[in-house]
């Protein structure tokens, strides 16, 4: 018997069982409306939910629009497509083994955003404990910093995307997403004394990146498509940072 040509029948089953979950599940990335069937709309920042979304999301969707606006990333002409996940258990089918995390954009496939589940109308994202992600972590700040991504990889391009490095891909969007507020000198400080919130691999946050973000483009006046015009190495600007008085 020639096994390419008569496979063993717990070949054949596995084989279809894997195709009638691909399909679906390729189907549902490529086009998450038949899913998501509401939205609500700001300018171009489309929310989508499965069930219909309250007043407050109008808001949020424009106050995201107003921080990514400012970047010279944004472009008038392009649609940021976010899908709000009303479950944990569907934010981890689309974030994957990221599922810990506020949210998820594909910025090399469908150019998709996909967000873990919120209190929409208290502007708030649900961490993986049940509990609000805080202070200026709002819903807000979460759209705002994935659309920045799928902004800085449609202007550089999904290669040029890929070669930053993170602090330079978190920085900025965190740079952007928090829209301003940003007290550069309290930062500094605390990165100098090694506060554990200026270190994402114990705090999960983004300010040792912001921190550096913030150095170039505000301190030294670099422009935003230098600063992602390639890998740049951190050590430098860290030990300028750790050595000047805030």
């Amino acid at each position: 018997m020639n096994p390419l040509t008569n496979p063993r029948p717990w070949l054949r089953r596995a084989l279809l069982a894997a195709t009638a979950i691909a399909v679906p599940y390729g189907a549902i990335l490529v086009r998450p409306q038949m899913v998501f069937a509401h939205e609500v709309r700001a300018d171009n920042v489309v929310l989508h939910a499965r069930a219909p979304l309250p007043a407050r999301a109008a808001e949020i969707a424009a106050a995201a629009h107003e921080r990514i606006a400012r970047s010279p990333l944004y472009a008038a002409g392009d649609t940021y497509d976010l899908y709000l996940c009303d479950t944990a258990a569907l934010f981890a089918l689309f974030a994957r083994w990221n599922y810990n995390v506020g949210g998820v954009a594909d910025v090399y496939l469908t150019r998709n955003i996909w967000l873990r589940p919120s209190h929409v109308e208290r502007d708030r994202i649900v961490g993986p404990s049940g509990a609000e992600a805080s202070g200026d972590r709002t819903l807000t700040y979460f759209i705002a910093h994935e659309i920045t991504h799928i902004m800085t990889a449609r202007r550089i391009g999904r290669i040029g995307y890929a070669r930053l490095r993170t602090w330079q891909q978190e920085g900025y969007a965190d740079f952007v997403g928090k829209g301003g507020a940003f007290d550069f000198a309290d930062v500094q400080k605390a990165f100098q004394s090694g506060k554990p919130e200026l270190d994402p691999q114990r705090s999960g946050l983004y300010l040792r990146y912001h921190l550096l973000v913030a150095e170039m483009l505000l301190r030294r006046s670099m422009s935003v498509p230098a600063l992602l015009a390639g890998p740049i190495d951190a050590a430098p600007i860290e030990r300028e940072l750790r050595a000047r008085n805030p």
